[in-house]
């Protein structure tokens, strides 16, 4: 079952699941000490057609405002990654935690989620594709977003095999969206390149428009990094899949991504994002070989004790504009991630 369909799932079911009370069963065993969330941009409702893929990755400024008041009133503690690994458990009369983080770099986050933090006084943290400020990032996605939004056809080749997709209905561009983007997402540099060469052949001068319409700057970046509530993280330099890569690319993209923030914000980066959630032990021995202390992916999970003795694989909880307060009270005491992982308590 693929996202959409999880997603939608998970809002029809949440209203009989919340008030059968079973999260109430699972709490003691799956809620954990805390979550760190995950979100990718904030952006105000505009009532345009959209592809549910980039509407499962965003929210409204209110809707982020509302997941903040969500854990004011359970009375959690809000904290910074770099407080992260100083809590050793639950002691007696210690608040649980949630640590909320934003991935790749979008200039949203500045104009639309930083005032509210600051407003609550929130910490966060954003990890960084240092390809989106220096403007040479492919935001394939959301250009794959407006290609498809725009046209009845859609025609690629795809590793030497041409491929037509009709895209005349919503359902059609859906469709048309997810398969596209599977292949982008698990290609390596090469067929990535290829990917990109063909399917946005003849309008290439929408690849610079898009990435400097949509990524934060390096002025904005150097002023959020002087806030004490602001901690910038990694996410690789070109947002490849490392997975994909050999170890020595893989080790120049966690690696040289640090060199780079660290070069213009004169501070030292300690928290990793794998892009796409892509890493095996290839990935995480590179990490304990540098100076990251945190790494995080998009395992859906509880943060326990446990998880603080693997730092290079702490699982998240995505919020969206799916999620509810319903469903974020299902995730925080355990139900969907026991559900989802099968009933395994540590995620990692």
């Amino acid at each position: 079952m693929n996202k959409y369909y999880l997603e939608q799932a998970a809002r029809i079911l949440s209203p009989p699941l919340y008030y059968s009370q079973l999260h109430r069963l699972t709490r003691p065993i799956y809620a954990g000490i805390g979550q760190i969330l995950m979100f990718h941009r904030v952006l105000p409702i505009t009532g345009k057609p959209r592809i549910h893929n980039h509407k499962s990755l965003e929210i409204s400024p209110e809707q982020l405002e509302n997941v903040i008041v969500f854990f004011k009133k359970r009375n959690y503690e809000f904290i910074s990654l770099d407080d992260l690994l100083k809590i050793k458990g639950i002691l007696p009369g210690r608040r649980k935690f949630v640590v909320f983080t934003f991935d790749d770099g979008y200039v949203d986050n500045y104009l639309y989620a930083y005032p509210i933090f600051k407003k609550h006084h929130v910490p966060f943290t954003i990890y960084l594709a240092t390809c989106l400020p220096d403007s040479h990032a492919i935001l394939w996605w959301y250009l794959l977003e407006d290609l498809v939004l725009d046209r009845d056809m859609i025609q690629l080749e795809v590793e030497g095999n041409k491929v037509s997709f009709r895209t005349e209905t919503m359902k059609d561009k859906e469709i048309a969206f997810n398969k596209i983007r599977n292949w982008f997402a698990h290609a390596d540099e090469r067929k990535l390149s290829a990917l990109v060469g063909s399917l946005f052949s003849g309008i290439e001068e929408a690849i610079p428009a898009k990435t400097k319409e949509l990524s934060l700057t390096w002025q904005q970046i150097i002023e959020l990094s002087n806030d004490p509530l602001v901690t910038i993280g990694s996410h690789t330099v070109n947002h490849f899949p490392l997975d994909s890569l050999t170890a020595e690319k893989s080790t120049y993209e966690i690696t040289q991504s640090k060199k780079i923030i660290e070069s213009h914000i004169n501070k030292e980066v300690k928290h990793f994002c794998y892009p796409l959630g892509s890493h095996g032990n290839k990935e995480i021995q590179i990490l304990k070989n540098t100076t990251y202390t945190t790494s995080t992916t998009i395992k859906m999970a509880n943060i326990f004790p446990e998880n603080l003795k693997h730092p290079f694989s702490l699982p998240r909880i995505m919020i969206n504009s799916l999620t509810t307060d319903k469903i974020l009270s299902l995730q925080i005491n355990g139900l969907l991630p026991a559900l989802r992982n099968k009933f395994k308590r540590v995620v990692i």
